[in-house]
């Protein structure tokens, strides 16, 4: 019986083996295909301490734009979010399931473009989310913070109540705008390709241009969803 002899089986078999060796051999592990948003995907993270801010700016895109919007779906559990066979239901399995959550409502909205927002506390997400193979956009928004809103969060977390001596608050609230400056700074410091800010005290412009390259549109369309006169407004 004649045998053509190519003399590649050696090669070959350095080469199976050595894909292997890094989980390469045969097709992707069903863990990694679920652990992945997606290559061609695109993930854009609003990312405020002052939720209503967040809400304002997210409806406005959501209103001048196609792109789906989801509110603060890790912090929120009210958050609306479509039937994903029990996986949205709380937030301990929003945020166990990160990856596998998102990529379903990639899939439900039928898209590649996603935009959601997130507390400036959760920066173990955003590193996650960063170190997809997905595109991950983030604009932070740059609050000023009052007393008065600084009360009224210490009251919301349980810090404070409405008989708390006022030397209490005074020495308190130094300390809460000391963190929420922290989380401002470790956002900053994790060092995010593509991370964009507007600040309440800057100028119109600036803002609308750091959410045009957000969002990937024209100068004029940044301006129109930048332009509320109450976006700030506590």
């Amino acid at each position: 019986v004649p045998f053509q002899i190519s003399n590649e089986g050696a090669s070959l078999f350095s080469f199976l083996s050595g894909r292997g060796r890094i989980g390469r051999r045969f097709a992707t592990r069903f863990w990694e295909t679920e652990s992945t948003l997606g290559r061609n995907r695109e993930l854009l993270i609003i990312i405020c301490k002052k939720w209503h801010v967040a809400k304002r700016l997210l409806e406005r895109i959501r209103q001048t734009t196609n792109v789906p919007a989801i509110e603060y779906l890790f912090n929120e559990e009210q958050t609306p979010l479509p039937d994903l066979g029990g996986i949205q239901k709380t937030l301990g399995k929003r945020t166990r399931h990160r990856r596998a959550l998102m990529r379903m409502l990639f899939d439900y909205y039928e898209t590649d473009r996603l935009i959601v927002c997130m507390d400036p506390g959760n920066l173990d997400l955003l590193e996650d989310f960063a170190e997809d193979r997905s595109v991950t956009q983030m604009l932070e928004i740059q609050c000023d913070f009052s007393e008065e809103y600084l009360i009224g969060h210490a009251m919301r977390v349980g810090l404070a109540g409405e008989q708390t001596a006022s030397e209490t608050l005074d020495r308190l609230l130094p300390t809460i705008r000391n963190e929420m400056t922290f989380e401002s700074d470790r956002i900053g410091d994790a060092g995010f390709e593509h991370l964009k800010r507007i600040k309440e005290s800057a100028e119109l412009d600036e803002n609308a241009q750091a959410l045009a390259g957000f969002l990937n549109v024209s100068d004029d369309k940044a301006r129109e969803i930048a332009d509320i006169d109450y976006l700030f407004a506590d």
